[in-house]
């Protein structure tokens, strides 16, 4: 296919990744076929693209090409960065968010639509989710998902090293110009916020939630302790988001 390009987005949690998805989609941007939020799927379940070898990803931007895909989403965890950067008929675009009120969001978001049993923010990293532990963009950047093994400065600098891989590296807060380069122009009018859904609402209150229905409708924010101390828990993320921003 000449001319082909394919962008590859790397997705981060409550980090204005739907918004990115569906703009890309308003604008004639081709997904697989099956996909779960730009991820694509096959046999029910999405493709593991990073946990891919080297010659498994280039097969895969292969048939990209063949097929005609130009959008793929990775979600669960970091592919082999190298191997895509290297690859001309890729482009590689990511949008971070001011990592503290990512969580913050993501907390909330999980906790009023009850994708969590926590009942406070250190239950909550601690429950073995990737998009809900610390360091999160660190993690997924250096490709280090595993939670058992801590975060240390080598990895931080793994995660540096590969986000200058990356062609677009957007900061939501800072807006998405960045996106008419890839030449879409059509606004999307989905956006992901944790409040103003009605449909929220009533399945909290279907759960019989109806202290947590009210929070959700008054828009009560929960936010960590201070005796978390969430910034040193996430030291390497704000120090990664901050030379980027």
């Amino acid at each position: 296919m000449s001319g082909y390009r394919l962008v590859w987005f790397q997705h981060l949690h409550k980090a204005a990744g739907t918004y990115v998805i569906r703009r890309a989609m308003a604008n004639g941007e081709t997904f697989w076929p099956n996909n779960e939020n730009g991820n694509p799927v096959e046999n029910e379940k999405v493709i593991p693209l990073w946990k891919f070898d080297p010659t498994q990803l280039r097969e895969f931007v292969d048939r990209c090409e063949k097929d005609g895909i130009t959008f793929v989403a990775c979600e669960w965890g970091g592919p082999e960065y190298d191997v895509l950067a290297s690859d001309e008929r890729v482009i590689l675009l990511t949008s971070l968010r001011d990592p503290v009120k990512r969580l913050v969001s993501n907390y909330n978001y999980d906790h009023y639509w009850m994708w969590t049993k926590a009942t406070s923010y250190s239950e909550y990293l601690s429950e073995g989710n990737l998009h809900s532990s610390p360091e999160y963009y660190t993690r997924i950047f250096s490709r280090e998902i595993d939670l058992s093994n801590s975060i240390k400065e080598v990895h931080y600098t793994q995660a540096m090293d590969n986000l200058k891989k990356f062609d677009h590296v957007i900061i939501a807060e800072n807006g998405m110009a960045a996106l008419n380069e890839f030449g879409w122009i059509k606004e999307s009018d989905t956006t992901h916020p944790t409040f103003g859904n009605r449909i929220r609402i009533l399945h909290l209150l279907r759960k019989l939630r109806f202290k947590r229905g009210w929070n959700y409708f008054k828009q009560k924010k929960h936010l960590p302790p201070s005796e978390l101390n969430i910034e040193e828990l996430n030291k390497f993320d704000i120090s990664l988001y901050n030379k980027l921003n």
